[in-house]
């Protein structure tokens, strides 16, 4: 290849190579993927949903915010920025509320399945996120399955199951149940995932850690995020009002 041949890639894709020359026949084609990582600073901002840059699986509506579940039985849903985003240090922000919030609740996930932006998980208990490859979730659970409690969040890697173990909110003040408008802080410094939730009607606030590899677990320095959310016999309306992420 010559300098005039230099190739300009502007998004995660895909090259595949042979070598030949004029005097040899061509070689076996060579094959690699290129992924674009984000600079630091924001990547996107939602203050007002609209369908653009996002990826649905399931039902959903947007009319402003994005409905995740809409008060109905045996949903089960999710919704990914289409662009993979670097997760080695990061920022996110999102707010929420839940109305009906009797079960089961919802997701914030990041992850690098070989399905990418059509992943999907199992219902109900699973919260739209169990069984999903390559990824990690913050939960925000509203039901009692295997003795998390009915206000519970935690963190989850690799589709296992968002049940237990889990950390009860409930002496915080902090309570899914309540209908208010939640704040959702997530901060990766490389190192340790924090959420710290807000309740922005009491100011009740709740906060709890982890140590995990993001991108050793979905294998790579950028993967897809989003939210998936499950209802089963009982109903829950999820609606995610703004979210931003902010590369560090």
């Amino acid at each position: 290849m010559c300098s005039s041949d230099l190739l300009t890639i502007s998004a995660t894709k895909t090259l595949n190579a042979v070598a030949k020359s004029a005097t040899t026949n061509a070689s076996t084609v060579a094959s690699a993927t290129y992924k674009i990582v984000s600079a630091a600073g924001p990547v996107f901002n939602y203050s007002t949903f609209t369908s653009s840059g996002l990826s649905f699986v399931g039902t959903y509506i947007i009319s402003g915010a994005l409905e995740l579940t809409d008060g109905n039985n045996y949903q089960d849903n999710a919704a990914w920025y289409t662009t993979p985003v670097n997760v080695q240090k990061f920022t996110t922000d999102f707010t929420f509320a839940q109305s009906p919030s009797n079960a089961d609740g919802f997701a914030f996930v990041i992850q690098d399945a070989p399905t990418g932006v059509t992943s999907l998980g199992a219902t109900g208990a699973g919260l739209g996120y169990a069984g999903i490859p390559q990824s990690v979730a913050t939960k925000f659970d509203l039901y009692n399955n295997s003795g998390e409690g009915i206000d519970s969040t935690g963190f989850y890697i690799n589709g296992a199951s968002p049940t237990v173990p889990s950390v009860d909110m409930t002496a915080s003040g902090v309570n899914l149940h309540a209908a208010h408008y939640m704040h959702a802080h997530i901060t990766y410094d490389g190192t340790t995932l924090t959420l710290t939730l807000t309740d922005t009607t009491t100011n009740a606030s709740f906060t709890t850690s982890q140590a995990i590899n993001i991108p050793s677990t979905v294998g790579a320095n950028t993967a897809y995020v989003g939210f998936t959310a499950a209802t089963g016999g009982q109903t829950a309306g999820q609606y995610i009002t703004s979210w931003s992420y902010t590369v560090n």
